[in-house]
């Protein structure tokens, strides 16, 4: 009888270990998930972050690439005073400010553009050619390059400016 009655007060102890430890694992679970949730967030920040980067750098690219393709005499005249505006859409490059719903990926989260304007000329000392009517002088034309671009869904903006420099002839700088 007396280890029968010892074996009765043996069994609530058991009861309340595995509660414990039930407990113990329901908090270590918790704090597993609380972690993942804030990786999850961190990551979706860092990927929204280098997609606006991105989108920013192609905006710049592709003013370049339109710019690089104007001769001598076009680039001054498009860029002699105001800024030449480039928006980028799904579809390729559109010249002139973007629309508020254009958007340059196809599932439609970024919105990127481009400002292109002449910052000055400057003349190369003692730098010649001869061209057919005579001789012209080479210039660096300095050309700012600004590329906008943003995340409307995450309030995400990022801009960059890049220079430039383009040689060619100044119009109208013919020298004997």
């Amino acid at each position: 009888m007396k280890g029968f009655a010892f074996s009765r007060q043996q069994q609530g102890a058991a009861l309340v270990i595995a509660l414990l430890v039930l407990l113990m694992v329901s908090v270590l679970g918790l704090s597993a998930m609380r972690s993942s949730v804030f990786s999850a967030k961190v990551a979706t920040g860092v990927q929204s972050d280098v997609m606006t980067f991105e989108a920013a750098e192609t905006a710049i690219v592709s003013a370049y690439q339109q710019l690089v393709a104007l001769s001598n005499e076009q680039l001054y005249a498009a860029l002699d005073g105001q800024a030449a505006e480039y928006c980028m859409k799904a579809n390729g490059v559109a010249q002139g400010t973007c629309a508020s719903s254009d958007r340059m990926d196809v599932r439609g989260l970024l919105q990127a553009e481009s400002y292109s304007y002449l910052d000055g000329f400057s003349a190369i000392p003692n730098s010649q050619v001869s061209t057919t009517g005579g001789a012209g002088i080479f210039v660096d034309y300095r050309i700012n390059i600004l590329g906008d671009s943003e995340m409307v869904s995450y309030n995400i903006e990022n801009h960059h400016l890049q220079e430039t420099l383009k040689r060619g002839i100044k119009p109208g700088a013919e020298i004997e």
